[in-house]
């Protein structure tokens, strides 16, 4: 079987197939990418039996076959020919790869073992390309990390019948968004989207950076996230577990407001985390009328100070954060200005912007410094 193709019709592809692929597996099959050609279309399917992307390309004239290429060495190979059209052999256990004066010869396995089935899920709700790549950047650099409370390694979503709400926390920071949609539901559905699925979802997202007002299809069940875009499909197990009751975080009153620039703010920060404690990355931040002191000190008794001029209705106070929680929380937020609204030095801090479209809101937990 020789396919002719031009090369970026695989390569685009595989850009964001390869990295569900699992290299280092017990099952060996799991490290390479499903290729399906049935009635003119060439299907590419990497699965790690967790989650699994498959994308379809239309190659007319072909006729059909299946085979399975190690994911990694064949994206990294068409990548690097210089030629835009390649030529792909397939022989008994093994595909030649040529283009331009390259040529190399891969082992395959057998489609039969590839864990993939041919279903077609039902994705009943839509949603912009911008606005799901807006409420996942808003919220997902808050998921848990190998956390032992599993269901914290992931992103909840809440999907009402006029609202989806994305939340993620890892226990010392909490991050909210929520974008107005109309979703035809009976009841409110809730899911938990594992780490490595939206990790895969964000670069999905982020090749249709040119087309943001694309509708991405979504659907879940109890146990699968399916999302759909163009010729992608992403499909993924679900983490279970009850996800803490995010309402309850938000604290019913915060007197103290600090109003400062974002920018000032970033910067300030990014130069005391020069001597702040590399473990615990802590800043003191002592507010008053119209001035931020920053502080940071390390165990050498080294010590850093900032002033950022800032607009504060209040009580004096003095506390302590993780600075790295606050410029993720920077980052995210498109606006000039923050909105940091306080109580005292033992309780969290909300931090908003009153010009947001994903309605995102942060509770970053205050540290003894």
């Amino acid at each position: 079987m020789i396919i002719k193709i031009n090369k970026n019709q695989l390569v685009e592809p595989l850009k964001n197939i390869t990295g569900v692929s699992e290299q280092k597996q017990a099952m060996p099959i799991l490290g390479n990418v499903l290729l399906r050609v049935q009635s003119g279309v060439l299907l590419l399917v990497g699965s790690d039996l967790e989650v699994e992307i498959s994308c379809s390309v239309e190659v007319p004239g072909l006729e059909d076959f299946e085979t399975t290429v190690p994911s990694r060495k064949f994206f990294d190979i068409l990548k690097s020919l210089d030629s835009e059209q390649v030529g792909l052999e397939f022989l008994e256990g093994k595909v030649v790869i040529k283009g331009g004066n390259s040529k190399f010869t891969v082992s395959t396995l057998p489609a039969d073992n590839f864990p993939y089935k041919n279903k077609e899920a039902s994705h009943k709700h839509k949603v912009s390309v911008a606005m799901f790549e807006k409420l996942i950047a808003a919220t997902a650099f808050s998921m848990g990390q190998q956390d032992a409370r599993h269901f914290l390694n992931g992103l909840f979503f809440e999907i009402g019948g006029d609202r989806i709400t994305a939340v993620a926390t890892d226990g010392h920071r909490l991050a909210m968004a929520a974008i107005d949609q109309k979703n035809e539901i009976d009841e409110a559905a809730t899911c938990i989207i594992p780490r490595k699925c939206i990790v895969e979802l964000k670069k999905i997202l982020a090749t249709f950076s040119d087309n943001k007002e694309k509708l991405a299809e979504f659907s879940v069940n109890n146990k699968e996230f399916s999302l759909k875009i163009e010729g992608y499909t992403l499909t993924s197990k679900l983490i279970e577990g009850n996800y803490p009751d995010y309402k309850k975080v938000f604290p019913e009153s915060l007197p103290n407001t600090l109003t400062v620039d974002k920018q000032n703010l970033k910067l300030a920060l990014q130069r005391m985390s020069i001597l702040s404690s590399e473990q615990y990355k802590g800043v003191k931040l002592n507010v008053d009328k119209t001035e931020l002191r920053l502080s940071a000190t390390n165990p050498m008794q080294e010590q850093g100070e900032d002033i950022v001029p800032c607009q504060y209705t209040g009580d004096q106070i003095e506390v302590g954060f993780n600075l790295s929680y606050i410029i993720e929380v920077i980052d995210a937020i498109n606006s000039k200005e923050l909105k940091i609204m306080l109580n005292t030095a033992d309780s969290g801090c909300l931090i908003s912007s009153e010009k947001d479209e994903a309605n995102s809101k942060y509770i970053i937990m205050p540290m003894r410094i």
